[in-house]
């Protein structure tokens, strides 16, 4: 008896493997095909982040600047939307101590990237070769940087358009569509007393 409900399992499992496996090819095809018109939009852009000055006191505030810039020969275009949130709001703001430690960073909003109006068409910013989009940040020293010391700044941008939002005219666009992210490099700042 034991032998027969194992050999029922066994036999089960195999059954559910064989149905399962071409609808996971399937959804995994797909799931590529969707990746592949990014990624070259995606390697054409650089994330650049500077701020103002590269030294600060606790009573100071740090302004963060963040540009995507086009370094390729073709246009890209990218969401004009770009919030500092980190969850879902394009922009994710990471700091880290001189020993590599990350600091827990204060929620910059709480707001969530709503969909576009699919009416809207200038939902898009085109980037051409050489052009650059950004944004910044001010940041109250005393309230991101806990102690004086050398901090690390990273952003990395996370594009949240779907395609399926966006009006039908705009889905064939090269542009970075949801689950684009692209880190930019580390920049130092220094906190004194």
């Amino acid at each position: 008896m034991l032998m027969f409900s194992r050999i029922v399992r066994i036999y089960s499992i195999a059954i559910t493997a064989i149905f399962l496996f071409p609808i996971g090819v399937k959804m995994k095809s797909s799931q590529v095909s969707q990746r592949t018109e990014t990624p070259s939009a995606a390697q054409r852009i650089k994330v650049t982040t500077w701020t103002d000055r590269g030294k600060y006191s606790p009573g100071d505030t740090v302004r963060i600047n963040v540009s995507l810039e086009n370094t390729g020969s073709e246009e890209v275009y990218i969401d004009r939307r770009m919030f500092w949130t980190g969850l879902s709001g394009g922009l994710k703001l990471e700091i880290d101590d001189e020993n590599g430690n990350d600091l827990p960073s204060q929620v910059l909003s709480d707001a969530m990237m709503p969909p576009p109006n699919p009416e809207d068409t200038s939902i898009l910013i085109r980037l051409d070769e050489g052009f650059f989009y950004g944004t910044f940040v001010n940041l109250k020293v005393k309230s991101f940087f806990p102690k004086p010391g050398k901090y690390f700044i990273q952003v990395t941008y996370h594009s949240m358009l779907g395609k399926e939002f966006v009006a039908p005219q705009l889905r064939g666009l090269p542009a970075l569509w949801y689950g684009t992210s692209i880190a930019a490099d580390p920049i130092r700042i220094d906190v004194t007393q």
